[in-house]
């Protein structure tokens, strides 16, 4: 039952602190720097750093309520603390919202990674083609536990920062300081629309509350997410900053990608060229692992609303269905980039903050608190 929860855990893996951060990090790094600098550009202009800062503010603030609620409720996930709040037939029909939000998060990135392997790295490759296979690494790991795919971004999330740090430096030389500037030259909506815009990427991290049980310090929680989220906010930060300063608004805007934009500029006299090749392996490894973590925590929720004993037999159907979503939804590049644009954060909004906050809400006032 609901109260119960020491026995109705399907995960035995355990995660230290350290880990917690790189799993975050992964998160909003793989979901956040593919396509999101160059919307977020066309949405705030000069002000889209500011923007990231913004929303790097808010997604603290939202962290404290996460981390909160893990300890209000110890060894409970937001699925399950669902269960508690709300009863058992309301908890189970807000808590399935959670997975299936996974679900579709897991869809936008993977298809945003398979779009931009098939133009940069594999043209002639079909693109149903790169979404199986990724769909099916992801799955394969996703199977393994939330132990081991922790263990991988261990080693793939310093890769990746140093990888964008690194990139970060070698293009200093082109910026321009003057293309950033004045700020606020058109108000202050540009950056009003543009925080929201970043604080949905960046909350994707709600994820966290599926983690925080299943973490040796789960009173770490809040200091896992500020780390990861604040070297997240860096690398969107750099990453859109330099985009602007070295490209300018009219052409960073249109990108599809800006970091691989950046990653083109760099060839050390004619001998080293693609550099962007190696930044991008480093980019769809992250994508890669997101995605396993987020098709783990649909199952690892599924069969807590189940009461399966192990999430495991639904990490296959789970990819499936994200598949074909990925496929079905999106016939078209463009159709992706605007759900990504204009749905996705309605969506996201809703989930991240509207559910954890009545969650958070309900328990203040009917004084509910976890029995572990």
């Amino acid at each position: 039952m609901a109260g119960k929860k020491g026995d109705w855990m399907p995960e035995k893996g355990i995660i230290n602190t350290k880990q917690f951060v790189w799993l975050l990090f992964i998160m909003i790094s793989a979901f956040a720097t593919m396509q999101l600098p160059g919307m977020l550009i066309m949405q705030a202009g000069r002000d889209a750093w500011l923007s990231i800062l913004g929303a790097w503010l808010l997604d603290v603030m939202l962290a404290l309520v996460y981390a909160y609620m893990g300890i209000r409720f110890p060894g409970e996930n937001l699925v399950q603390y669902s269960i508690t709040i709300l009863g058992k037939y309301l908890g189970r029909l807000v808590g399935i919202l959670f997975p299936l939000f996974f679900l579709l998060v897991c869809t936008i990135v993977l298809r945003g990674s398979a779009q931009l392997v098939n133009i940069v790295f594999l043209p002639r490759t079909p693109l149903n083609v790169i979404l199986v296979t990724s769909y099916l690494v992801s799955a394969l790991i996703a199977r393994k536990g939330l132990e081991a795919i922790a263990r991988m971004t261990e080693l793939l999330g310093p890769l990746y920062l140093l990888s964008i740090i690194t990139l970060s430096f070698l293009v200093l030389p082109a910026f321009h300081m003057s293309r950033l500037l004045p700020q606020f030259d058109n108000g202050v909506t540009p950056f009003l629309t543009g925080a929201p815009l970043i604080l949905t990427n960046f909350g994707v991290c709600i994820i966290m509350a599926m983690y925080i049980p299943l973490c040796n310090r789960p009173e770490n929680g809040f200091l896992a997410k500020f780390s990861a989220v604040s070297m997240g906010a860096l690398v969107v930060c750099l990453v859109t900053a330099l985009s602007v300063g070295i490209f300018g608004i009219e052409d960073a805007q249109y990108m599809s990608s800006p970091g691989i934009q950046l990653a083109k500029m760099i060839n050390f006299s004619n001998y080293i060229e693609r550099v962007e090749m190696i930044w991008l392996l480093f980019l769809v490894g992250s994508t890669i692992v997101a995605s396993s973590s987020l098709i783990w925590a649909f199952g690892q929720g599924i069969a807590q609303i189940t009461g399966l004993k192990t999430y495991k037999p639904l990490i296959y159907p789970g990819a499936l269905i994200s598949l074909a979503l990925g496929i079905l939804s999106f016939p078209s590049s463009l159709q992706h980039t605007n759900f990504y644009h204009y749905t996705f954060p309605i969506v996201a909004a809703f989930v991240e903050v509207g559910l954890e906050l009545l969650l958070f809400a309900v328990a203040l006032i009917l004084h509910k608190r976890g029995t572990a």
